[in-house]
């Protein structure tokens, strides 16, 4: 199993969200996060400051300034960030007529480091499904910004085999991550995710992230990597999706795993 690029010590990674509605909250909760043993990445989801500031206008200074106090804000020395703008149709809130333009602009996007320079996001998601994915994903590699590609089903489980296909596209699209998460209604489902995750894992040149989501789907988020998968998302705060742990417990459990 591979590491996450910009995590390569962590494995799995414990990658926690910052879903604050205000610069002022996404720092309280960077603070919080940077302050838990454990915690390897801050997901900073972008689309819930901009849904909670109602500032979607792509070429608004209002939008432009609160994606720039946003990223300062959730910006810790030593923390990379994963910046991820979800739309609508998978769960989030941005809406699918400016998805494309605002994780164009995210890429550009820089805050002040501890050294006296600039750093920009770790990482960007795009959804693989969106019009203009592969532009993205070719656009944030020329500017040297890593990629994590991802589909999220909310309402059920896609067959093993579908879920292997859509790893393996985002990998032939040029990401530098993959990442699915599901919706399970049984049990098979769980176990279906955990297979196809555990395949992609051992087949593809990049690291994976399989997850299902929900009260049946927190074995896959606790027990990441024992079935391939790169990395899990857990709280500090405010969850991000149904089924999310505190990072405490994912850390213990990755502690007693040896891992």
């Amino acid at each position: 199993m591979r590491p996450l690029p910009f995590a390569p010590l962590a494995v799995p990674a414990i990658i926690a969200p910052l879903t604050g509605g205000s610069a002022e909250a996404v720092a309280a909760q960077a603070a919080a996060a940077g302050s838990e043993p454990g915690v390897d990445v801050l997901e900073w989801r972008v689309d819930a400051l901009l849904e909670a500031q109602d500032a979607w206008g792509v070429r608004s200074s209002r939008a432009a300034r609160a994606v720039v106090e946003g990223f300062e804000a959730a910006t810790l020395p030593g923390l990379p960030v994963l910046a991820t703008f979800r739309s609508e149709a998978e769960g989030g809130e941005c809406p699918l007529e400016v998805y494309f333009e605002l994780v164009a602009a995210l890429m550009g996007v820089a805050a002040p480091d501890d050294r006296g320079g600039m750093v920009s996001p770790s990482a960007v998601d795009v959804e693989i499904a969106r019009d203009g994915a592969l532009e993205l994903i070719g656009a944030a590699r020329e500017t040297g910004v890593a990629v994590v590609a991802s589909s999220h089903e909310w309402e059920a489980t896609p067959p093993a085999e579908e879920i292997q296909a859509r790893l393996h596209r985002m990998a032939a699209a040029g990401a530098d991550v993959a990442k699915i998460a599901v919706m399970p209604q049984t049990m098979e489902d769980v176990f279906g995710l955990m297979q196809a995750t555990h395949a992609a894992s051992e087949a593809l040149a990049i690291p994976v992230i399989g997850i299902a989501m929900g009260e049946r789907g927190r074995l896959t988020r606790l027990c990441a990597a024992e079935f391939g998968s790169a990395a899990t998302f857990a709280t500090v705060g405010a969850a991000s999706a149904p089924g999310q742990m505190t990072a405490a417990q994912v850390a213990a459990v990755r502690q007693a795993l040896g891992r």
